[in-house]
């Protein structure tokens, strides 16, 4: 893979500071990716470093009384344990399996919490599939699945597009993109997605805000709340 969250991102995974939609799309990107695995471990570790560190300094400035140490401990075990992020949805091992136009897929386990609250599949045209998921968050978070030798209508986007590659591959002005890549377009990106002769894409897809078509008729969509959702 060639496309990786950047050290932001996963600083705030390290942290637990994450959302959930974007925690759980980096736990999948991680389940495949050393590189970016091995830079989670070193930033919990860290954050675990600079919590003791606080936790001594507190303690060498005069408040060393056996309560307050004790107190103090604790604490910092806490904190340490909390850096096993909770995102409010059962964690499993097992690989989650998603069936779409007659074809069944395997993703990575951190993902079947999602499979497991998906809503029905809509279709456009038989070429391009979504599902929502609801996570009880603003994001809308959903799984796309595009046919082979399909172009998306060129857009740009009011706010972020998180985009996982979960199966296949889909290019654009800017590269092309396989599983297990992960990628963030803003309002600066104008594309147009598509997928090879002979080769489908499935993808979990967060979007902060609707897409804005550029090209073509489907700029009509525009005017149905000043963008659109697939």
């Amino acid at each position: 893979m060639a496309y990786h969250p950047d050290d932001t991102l996963l600083a705030l995974y390290a942290n637990g500071e994450i959302d959930t939609a974007r925690g759980v799309a980096i736990a999948s990107h991680l389940e495949s990716c050393s590189r970016c695995s091995n830079r989670v471990n070193e930033l919990e570790q860290l954050e675990a470093n600079l919590l003791q560190q606080m936790k001594v300094d507190k303690i060498e400035a005069g408040d060393t009384s056996e309560q307050e140490m004790q107190r103090v401990f604790d604490n910092m075990l806490e904190d340490i344990m909390s850096l096993d992020m909770d995102f409010s949805m059962p964690r499993s091992r097992q690989a989650a399996k998603v069936t779409v136009n007659g074809k069944e897929f395997s993703v990575p386990a951190p993902l079947k919490p999602i499979v497991e609250r998906m809503g029905e599949w809509r279709s456009y045209g038989g070429k391009v599939f979504t599902s929502n998921i609801d996570l009880g968050e603003d994001y809308r978070v959903s799984l796309l699945y595009i046919t082979e030798g399909v172009q998306v209508p060129q857009h740009t986007h009011k706010g972020l597009e998180s985009t996982l590659v979960l199966h296949g591959a889909f290019s654009d002005e800017s590269g092309c993109y396989s599983q297990g890549d992960y990628l963030e377009e803003n309002e600066d990106t104008k594309h147009a997605p598509k997928t090879m002769q002979g080769q489908d894409c499935l993808c979990l897809s967060i979007l902060t805000q609707p897409l804005v078509f550029t090209q073509g008729v489907a700029r009509i969509f525009n005017r149905f709340g000043k963008g659109m959702y697939p």
